[in-house]
């Protein structure tokens, strides 16, 4: 029930158009029962005392309500498909607003072959039953009760006789109803699954290609498709079970209406014209209940669907995007202060996991080069993610010109800090569109700009299409510096106080990454810079560098100073046989 109540809120929009089906449908179901009244007044007053204008008139009554009837069934299919579609509109859009305003918390543990599901099929179940499924039974409804009122006005005793197998079709409706809910809820779930272990797999294919492991991702798709084959087969089992039965016994009913209505036709209880009307009614009973077997499973598709979108729609939002009363962002200039700042993941404990900060104090001055080295799982990246709220700290104040960064308005801050991840994603679009995607009102100059310093321009000349060149999924017709590159113009080309490169030229070769070095001088000056890197050519023009360990710093000072002092950075030197710097 409760369920149902919180659809009712995507209803409330559609109320004129659901009252329109709803006597529309009233209208079809009045049409429905007076049509075999009128056959019977035409076999009893017109055939029966040969009335050929009587029966003339009632034909053309018949042909007139039924032209009504399908003209009211047109405008009422429709009004229910936009109900349907509207809900739909409304259930994806909330959802996919949702999507964005979710943390990386949430990303982090979320399949997207799950969300994809639930976008998708689910909302599509939702629809189904709600824009259809629900009108249906409730016109069933109408049919079933109207007919027994009319059919007991005609002749109550063979009305009586003639539903005396009805309480068996019920009984079958129920029993079914509560063994296929489990069973949609199981199909769901692994539906889920299925999309799941596809969109790795297609996302994953040069992996899969590279490692020869085509039949073993075969093998995985196909377990699962063979468990979602069983799960639906065990649900058609239970229908092919149902529905025969239900039409034996909608059968049964017709033919003891037949025999009980003949009888009392031979003994004159019962007028022929009534016995026919009789015949029209009995279906008016049989088809409603046999439809509700099909409305059933509908109804029960959504009930199982409905919750997957909700549990999306109902997780927290940890990161607000915006704050009342939330500080400017367009006066930042990137004054950064780490205030023994500790950070871990929800469901890590925070001393005893690594990859966490804890403790870490640190001010990084306007303007100032920093570089953060450390082995993997130190917390370089994770130092990095707070300064965009990617996630909030567990502990301590990250400050940004002095203002706490939970103070900032979320959309603002992010554009005011220019990132270059590790892992790069490009659209699937034009190189143009990708390099300008933070800033889609840049001019041609401004990207070839950002181009040439990201050393990236004159590839891009060499393209088919120059900057209009299509680039495919993930930019899959670009080579994985080529890539980096694009994501490092699209970074520069924002203009932002923050620069964050997280491994920008670990993709590129080792003349490349002196090029964008040397390019990024000029990009840098006047920008707070956080270089995190491998390669100790990529840092060796900090001003600063950091050097993390188990989430604390355990180094700090001048490229010179810390070769000097030896430790964890003169033994990443000399593992990497770099000449040091002289003074």
């Amino acid at each position: 029930m409760k369920i149902w109540l919180r659809l009712m809120k995507y209803l409330r929009p559609n109320s004129k158009w659901i009252l329109l089906s709803i006597v529309l449908m009233m209208v079809g179901t009045l049409v429905d029962l007076v049509a075999p009244w009128l056959l019977k007044v035409i076999f009893d007053q017109g055939i029966g005392k040969g009335n050929e204008n009587l029966i003339l008139l009632l034909i053309l009554a018949l042909a007139g309500i039924q032209v009504v009837k399908s003209l009211g069934s047109f405008v009422q299919g429709r009004t229910q498909e936009m109900v349907g579609q509207n809900v739909v509109f409304m259930l994806r859009k909330e959802l996919y607003t949702q999507l964005q305003k979710l943390s990386f918390s949430y990303y982090d543990k979320a399949q997207t072959g799950q969300i994809m599901s639930r976008m998708t099929g689910d909302i599509e179940a939702v629809k189904n039953f709600i824009g259809f499924g629900s009108m249906m039974m409730f016109g069933g409804l109408l049919t079933f009760v109207g007919t027994i009122i009319f059919m007991m006005s005609m002749q109550w005793e063979v009305t009586l006789i003639s539903m005396v197998f009805t309480p068996l079709l019920i009984i079958s409706l129920m029993r079914f109803n509560k063994k296929v809910g489990p069973a949609w809820g199981q199909i769901r779930e692994q539906m889920g699954r299925l999309t799941t272990t596809l969109q790795e797999n297609i996302s994953g294919i040069r992996v899969v290609k590279a490692f020869a492991r085509e039949k073993t991702e075969k093998n995985k798709f196909e377990s699962r498709n063979d468990q979602n084959f069983e799960t639906n087969m065990e649900r058609a089992k239970m229908e092919a079970k149902t529905f025969p039965l239900m039409g034996f016994y909608g059968g049964v009913t017709f033919l003891l209406m037949v025999f009980v209505g003949g009888i009392y036709v031979a003994n004159g209880k019962m007028s022929l014209g009534t016995f026919m009307a009789f015949q029209w009614y009995v279906w008016g009973v049989i088809w409603p209940l046999n439809m509700l077997g099909w409305q059933i499973n509908m109804m029960q598709q959504a009930i199982k669907a409905a919750p997957r979108v909700f549990e999306v729609l109902d997780t927290p939002i940890t990161i607000d995007t915006i704050k009342e009363g939330a500080a400017d962002t367009a006066n930042i200039i990137g004054r950064v202060s780490f205030e023994e700042v500790s950070f871990h993941f929800a469901d890590q404990d925070a001393e005893k996991e690594t990859g966490v900060l804890s403790n870490i104090s640190l001010h990084i001055e306007q303007g100032e080069v920093v570089a953060v080295l450390g082995s993997t799982g130190s917390g370089k990246s994770s130092l990095i993610a707070l300064l965009s709220r990617f996630y909030d700290v567990s502990g301590g104040r990250l400050l940004i010109d002095g203002i706490d960064v939970r103070d900032y308005e979320l959309d603002g801050l992010r554009r005011r800090i220019g990132i270059v991840p590790q892992e790069t994603f490009l659209f699937s679009a034009s190189i143009r569109d990708n390099i300008a995607y933070g800033v889609p009102d840049a001019s041609q100059e401004q990207i070839e700009w950002a181009a040439r310093k990201a050393q990236i321009h004159e590839f891009i000349e060499t393209m088919p299409f120059g900057y209009d060149t299509l680039i495919g999924e993930r930019g899959v017709g670009l080579s994985g510096g080529q890539r980096q590159r694009v994501a490092l113009a699209r970074a520069i080309l924002m203009d932002p106080p923050i620069l964050v490169l997280d491994e920008a030229t670990a993709s590129v070769d080792t003349a490349t990454e002196s090029a964008i070095h040397e390019a990024l001088l000029e990009v840098m000056k006047g920008r707070t810079t956080f270089i995190i890197a491998q390669r100790l050519s990529s840092v060796k023009r900090a001003d600063r560098i950091i050097v993390l360990d188990k989430g604390q710093i355990v180094e700090q000072g001048t490229h010179k100073e810390l070769y000097e002092r030896g430790g964890f950075f003169r033994g990443l030197f000399e593992m990497q046989e770099i000449a040091p710097v002289s003074s």
